[in-house]
């Protein structure tokens, strides 16, 4: 099996070197956010988390490129509840902690500068996550695990090595059941990170 695995890596990058499409890594710590919207005021809670990504370069032309990525990354935060129960307002605040799949395909303009090289990126992304809950002991909800959104940033790159800021935003609410009073609860995220493009 590891074999076969290894073999098909292999074919992978010849086709990739041979129709000019760059591939890459890129490793880089983040800070994650729970943002939800409360009496018209943005709160939120954060952490730090990892992202770990493998990229591929697809130019369009000198300037352009479409840049994919599989990317692994530790997700969460922090939001507040309230409940009514027993007509009673219970609030608190909880925290969470979970891994996500993510796929974002983004559209870059490189500007480049002798052996410098500058890129603007942005664009969509999809991603799964695991299990996540809340449980009190009057109610337990699960977290929504698919997510879609958009993000956008910019990397620098020195000789194959490059160094990005990337900031991205989901559009899905990640909390499954609500009470109507509840807010709406998504993730954010900024990442900071260095990569190395094998050319």
């Amino acid at each position: 099996m590891k074999k076969y695995l290894l073999l098909l890596l292999a074919g992978l990058w010849t086709c990739a070197a041979q129709a000019k499409i760059i591939p890459g890594v890129r490793l880089g710590l983040s800070y994650n956010q729970l943002t939800q919207i409360v009496d018209e005021e943005v709160t939120y809670g954060g952490r730090i988390g990892f992202e770990a990504a493998g990229l591929l370069d697809i130019p369009l032309s000198q300037r352009f490129s479409i840049v994919p990525e599989l990317a692994v990354a530790s997700e969460g935060g922090a939001y507040n509840y309230l409940y009514l129960f027993d007509d009673m307002m219970i609030t608190g605040r909880h925290s969470s902690s979970y891994l996500s799949l993510r796929l974002p395909v983004n559209m870059v303009y490189k500007i480049r500068f002798a052996d410098w090289q500058m890129g603007i990126m942005a664009g969509p992304f999809a991603s799964v996550s695991t299990r996540e809950r809340e449980h009190h002991e009057w109610i337990s909800r699960e977290f929504r695990r698919f997510d879609v959104g958009a993000g956008a940033g910019l990397y620098v790159e020195y000789h194959s090595v490059f160094f990005s800021v990337y900031g991205r935003t989901g559009f899905i609410d990640k909390l499954r059941q609500k009470q109507p009073f509840e807010s709406q609860v998504y993730q954010n995220s900024v990442a900071l990170s260095f990569g190395y493009r094998f050319y």
